[in-house]
């Protein structure tokens, strides 16, 4: 009975438009763009959000866990370099960062940057950071003749609904 009332819960979320922190029971959730303005670049302009099912299923297409993703794209006037050493600082420097993102302390995460831009007129960065319940990804772009920065970021969010 349990189950079926945090589920219920999960459903009422979901459906208003909030997801559920990766660090926190299904009782405490937050609204997705209080997710997205965690990992905010200062100042960008966000652009149109959104959530929904992340339909995580098996081989044998039975759902396995509940979980949502979210997504947006940011805008900056400043450059790649900037972003990315904003990025880089936010997620090497101090480990308080975790919290403030809504990763767990102690559960350990791994953040990989990737620049892709070699042989190609616009730059492509792209920053993987993984954690036990959560995996967001940012893609950093912008063209040579482009007066605007691309943020793009998405997030994976597997839920613990309990049993």
């Amino acid at each position: 009975m349990r189950f079926v009332c945090r589920l219920m819960t999960l459903l009422l979320i979901l459906s208003c438009g909030s997801a559920v922190s990766p660090v926190a029971a299904a009782e405490d959730p937050v609204t997705l763009i209080g997710t997205i303005v965690k990992w905010r670049y200062p100042d960008a302009e966000i652009g149109k959000s959104q959530m929904s099912d992340a339909a995580t299923i098996a081989a044998d297409g039975n759902r396995t866990v509940p979980s949502s993703v979210l997504k947006t794209t940011m805008t900056t006037p400043d450059s790649v370099e900037k972003v990315l050493a904003f990025y880089h600082d936010l997620l090497t420097r101090s480990a308080s960062h975790d919290q403030t993102l809504g990763i767990e302390p102690d559960v350990g995460r791994s953040v990989v940057f990737s620049d892709e831009s070699d042989g190609r007129p616009f730059a492509l960065h792209i920053i993987l950071v993984n954690s036990e319940a959560c995996s967001t990804t940012l893609i950093v772009t912008r063209g040579e003749s482009e007066k605007l920065t691309s943020i793009t970021w998405k997030q994976y969010l597997r839920h613990d609904v309990g049993k």
